[in-house]
């Protein structure tokens, strides 16, 4: 029992800091590839991956921090990151564990689907909302191909967590 609580505990903090380094990466300039001015909104794929294998509470928390460390940077969003990927998360580990089965498939079209609403969501609330004349030049010109962009990490993140799992599996787990 001892074991298995040192490999959750391992296996967690691992996530933290994957989550920390997935942040800094997404959030600084310059420290990942923009193409043709799109942005990967990398948190939203490892927060899909973590909710999947860590199931609905452990998603959820990983995903309401992930959100906070954007929000943190992102002075606008006034706690809309954190709340959505605590839904995203916690939705996941829901779906996983009622309706879906837990393969790559499953992760592309989680993640496609969480991508799309986070950037229609963002759209309307804090570019429609604002008043700005352009908002769907500029979902079609920017955050459309930043989700598409986004997508294209799940399989990596979708590897990288499930390697992690395996390597740490407990007993009493799954």
């Amino acid at each position: 029992m001892r074991n298995n609580t040192k490999l959750i505990i391992f296996r967690r903090t691992v996530f933290v800091i994957l989550i920390l380094i997935t942040n800094i990466l997404q959030n600084t300039r310059g420290w990942f590839p923009e193409i043709f001015s799109a942005r990967a909104f990398l948190l939203i794929p490892l927060i899909v991956c973590l909710g999947m294998f860590e199931r609905e509470v452990v998603g959820a928390l990983l995903g309401a921090l992930a959100g906070a460390l954007w929000d943190s940077v992102f002075g606008l969003a006034d706690g809309y990151n954190a709340l959505f990927l605590m839904i995203i998360g916690g939705g996941c580990g829901l779906l996983i564990n009622i309706l879906m089965r837990n393969h790559l498939l499953t992760a592309l079209i989680l993640s496609g689907s969480a991508t799309l609403l986070y950037t229609v969501f963002y759209v309307l609330f804090f570019v429609t909302a604002q008043g700005m004349d352009s908002s769907v030049w500029l979902f079609l010109r920017f955050y459309l191909p930043s989700a598409i962009y986004t997508v294209l990490f799940t399989p990596i993140y979708y590897v990288m967590v499930r390697y992690l799992m395996r390597l740490t599996k407990t007993v009493h787990e799954f």
